[in-house]
């Protein structure tokens, strides 16, 4: 169902020039519309050309009078900033959980929120697949920055709101107005950039990231593949985000899925009685992302609520999520696991590797593909360019060649080549 879907079922019940009130037939539908509440109050004041205060009822009966129509034609300049970033509350930098495979991302958002004057890197560039914890970082960011510098002007939204809103401005004519207040601001985060592409809208994206980069804003954006792979985006912008800094998130090994669970259920151990094997369970099985991990904990919680076992154990645990998707560690260590634990750390797809892009992101993933099958698994040659989309004997020799010398030589290839083989142990 759609955001539009649930908007359908409400009703404007009354209207003054502080306050729009409007009837929602369920908690449900108000929680839904309360995740974009910033967004109607901004179109709410367009609309009317004074600040205007949403609230969200389920009691019709509120109703004072009609709700009087708007005006024909919108103000041209709006009394309110056209954007006010809400952040998630349970998103901050002390409920995300440090690991392995996101201590480097952590790192260099919290920096950027700390550091004061000129920008140590600018753009940050945090890609990875789905479900890890980049918009998490985000809304952290807004958080932290709302509580410890309340004065810095900080916008927020996904790409897909961006390009609506660009798009919007180009039919309305009021491009430079809506270029000026997103450039009006500190710290520009922009989530899923992936979602850009094929946009007609680069061309004034790029007139405002050059305005942002050039005043000192910092921005922060996430992608779900490395900027460099983001075909359909012009080439002049995904040079310039990967001018900044870039760095990956990953999927949660062990310790950091253990540690994630142990952080939701703390404070609870009373009421959530969990034994350790559970939790290692958990974390053994349900960590291909966070959301999932989490996911498969909350359905555990649930179904105990409902059943109230004396203690929730394996075996419960087992027979709850016996239907669940899983990620299989106990398997034996295979090619097929090494392509996809080098797809995951870069964000790419097993298609990237055997495919015949030349890349330098995914001929880098290519060679340490081909390094960790030889040293962990000692396949030939042979075999190992069978896997990787047919190529003969001497291509992977060398391959493999390669990736020794830039594991001596380059010291973001060895870390890269590193942090993979640990997710695969």
């Amino acid at each position: 169902m759609t955001c539009r879907d649930w908007i359908s079922r409400t009703r404007l019940i009354y209207l003054d020039p502080q306050t729009a009130r409007v009837y929602c037939p369920s908690r449900i539908t108000q929680s839904i519309l309360r995740q974009e509440q910033a967004l109607f109050e901004t179109l709410l004041c367009e609309q009317t050309g004074t600040p205007v205060s949403l609230q969200l009822t389920d009691r019709v009966e509120q109703q004072t009078e009609p709700a009087p129509s708007f005006p024909s034609t919108p103000p041209a300049t709006p009394s309110v900033p056209l954007l006010q970033a809400r952040f998630n509350p349970e998103y901050t930098f002390d409920s995300f959980v440090e690991g392995t495979s996101n201590k480097e991302a952590y790192a260099a958002v919290y920096n950027s929120c700390i550091q004061t004057g000129i920008r140590a890197f600018n753009p940050i560039m945090i890609y990875g697949n789905s479900g890890l914890g980049k918009t998490h970082l985000l809304h952290a960011a807004g958080n932290w920055l709302r509580l410890n510098r309340p004065e810095d002007k900080v916008i927020y939204m996904d790409a897909n709101t961006f390009v609506d809103l660009l798009i919007e401005a180009m039919k309305s004519k009021t491009v430079d107005s809506v270029k000026s207040r997103l450039t009006d601001c500190d710290f520009f985060l922009l989530d899923d950039i992936q979602n850009l592409r094929r946009s007609s809208s680069q061309e004034i994206f790029f007139t405002v990231y050059n305005e942002l980069i050039s005043q000192n804003t910092q921005v922060m954006m996430t992608s779900d593949i490395h900027p460099q792979d983001l075909s359909g985006l012009q080439a002049r912008l995904i040079s310039r985000f990967t001018s900044g800094l870039t760095v990956s998130i990953s999927r949660p090994e062990f310790d950091t899925s253990r540690a994630i669970l142990r952080k939701r259920i703390e404070g609870k151990e009373e009421q959530i009685r969990i034994q350790d094997d559970v939790i290692d369970y958990l974390a053994s099985t349900f960590s291909n992302d966070v959301r999932n991990l989490e996911g498969s904990l909350n359905r555990l919680i649930f179904s105990a609520t409902l059943e109230n076992p004396e203690v929730i154990d394996t075996a419960f645990a087992k027979a709850v999520l016996v239907n669940e998707p899983i990620v299989d560690r106990q398997k034996e260590l295979t090619l097929h696991k090494i392509e996809k634990a080098v797809t995951n750390f870069y964000g790419l797809t097993c298609s990237d590797l055997e495919g015949k892009s030349r890349q330098k992101a995914i001929v880098n993933a290519r060679h340490i593909c081909v390094y960790l099958a030889r040293e962990l698994l000692h396949t030939s040659y042979s075999q190992i360019g069978q896997q990787l989309g047919g190529r003969d004997h001497k291509t992977i020799a060398s391959s493999y060649e390669r990736a020794e010398k830039l594991i001596r030589q380059d010291q973001a290839f060895s870390l890269a080549v590193t942090r993979i083989q640990e997710s695969l142990q």
